[in-house]
């Protein structure tokens, strides 16, 4: 009996030796395929339309195509609805430029590819924060897609559930699970095609066609470190020590203009990128409420979070922000002895383009084929 006893046990041991190590395979599998839609560079062009949830109205898409060499270099265009047709991105490596033709506005932005790729950072904070698997696999515009479901750890956050092209690597839909459990499309490729060339034209950037006005985001060195803190802005930027469900600082860009000194503050926890816009609350600047974006003040600053997150999730890192503006305005600060704050009310036409801005999917001032990507 002692002897059937141990041989079932080393039985019992071995199967569930097993099933960990397919578990293991299954979401290192997971893993990899993950870390192929979070790639700067793809290894073949893409030529697609997608709709995309509209961050304007809940329920609304948007129709996007979207363009992109082997070099990542990207170009958007809004195709629907009416009131966002005509918005442009393109990304040429060094800038990112979104054209607002109603608003005669172009917000310009450093691309992310003049940083260090971060795939790797990214999916290391995606397994920390989430648990992957496989989840079959299903037909997305005439490609195989293979399935990877992200659990976050977090309760706030939602399940996502990738459909990857696995040749390419090109994702091809993404869904949300609300909290009954019903997924929620948050984009879907209707079609995809892999072309042998782009013209290099497609992605050439004109700042002086049609005499836009310009809004331009720029990076200051390490902004991050506390040496180059508001150095040119007249305010230092808030930049919390730590923020909640695993999100961490991952970028920030000045615009230190007249017309809207800001900070743009990019954080991650992984699958998730949003954008903390602040900026000096006394300056009087009408955002609208949108959804995807949660609103307060604190500090004697304005924040707008902007992320593709429930409101629970947002507010969590809303409040992190709030925090550290609070303790800030309890210590003397000796920047604000040294600059003056001269700030510049905006016109109507700027008003409206920040509000757009804030109101576009991950709230990074682009219609983002991608919520990975800003």
């Amino acid at each position: 009996m002692a002897k059937t006893k141990a041989l079932l046990a080393l039985v019992a041991l071995g199967f569930s030796v097993a099933v960990q190590a397919a578990g293991q395979s299954e979401a290192e599998r997971a893993r990899q395929l993950l870390q192929k839609t979070l790639e700067r560079s793809y290894p073949q062009n893409v030529i697609a339309i997608i709709m995309q949830r509209n961050g304007e109205a809940n329920g609304s898409m948007q129709r996007i195509q979207v363009q992109i060499n082997r070099d990542g270099k990207m170009r958007q265009t809004v195709i629907y609805p009416l009131s966002l047709e005509g918005v442009e991105t393109i990304d040429d490596g060094r800038q990112s430029a979104t054209f607002l033709p109603d608003e005669n506005l172009v917000i310009v932005q450093e691309s992310p590819k003049l940083l260090p790729n971060d795939a790797g950072t990214r999916i290391n904070l995606t397994v920390r924060n989430y648990g992957l698997k496989l989840g079959g696999c299903a037909t997305i515009a005439g490609r195989t897609a293979t399935i990877v479901v992200a659990t976050p750890k977090a309760r706030e956050l939602e399940t996502r559930r990738y459909y990857i092209d696995e040749k390419t690597g090109f994702l091809l839909q993404l869904e949300t699970m609300e909290s009954n459990g019903k997924p929620k499309i948050a984009f879907q490729a209707q079609t995809v095609v892999y072309p042998a060339k782009i013209s290099p034209q497609t992605f050439m950037i004109d700042l002086e066609v049609g005499n836009y006005q310009k809004t331009i985001y720029k990076r200051r060195g390490n902004i991050l470190s506390m040496d180059s803190r508001g150095s040119s802005l007249g305010f230092e930027p808030i930049l919390p020590d730590r923020l909640p469900m695993g999100f961490e600082l991952q970028d920030a860009q000045i615009n230190d203009s007249g017309d809207w000194r800001s900070v743009a503050v990019r954080i991650t926890d992984g699958p998730v990128k949003g954008t903390v816009y602040q900026w000096p609350s006394s300056e009087k600047i009408g955002v609208k409420a949108s959804s995807g974006t949660t609103t307060e003040t604190a500090g004697g600053l304005k924040f707008v979070v902007a992320a593709d997150v429930p409101e629970a999730a947002r507010r969590r890192l809303l409040n992190a922000f709030l925090d550290a503006a609070r303790r800030q305005a309890d210590v003397p600060s000796l920047l604000g002895q040294t600059f003056q704050l001269e700030l510049i009310g905006l016109d109507e036409t700027l008003t409206r383009a920040v509000a757009l801005l804030l109101a576009m999917p991950n709230g990074g001032g682009m219609p983002s084929v991608l919520p990975e990507t800003w």
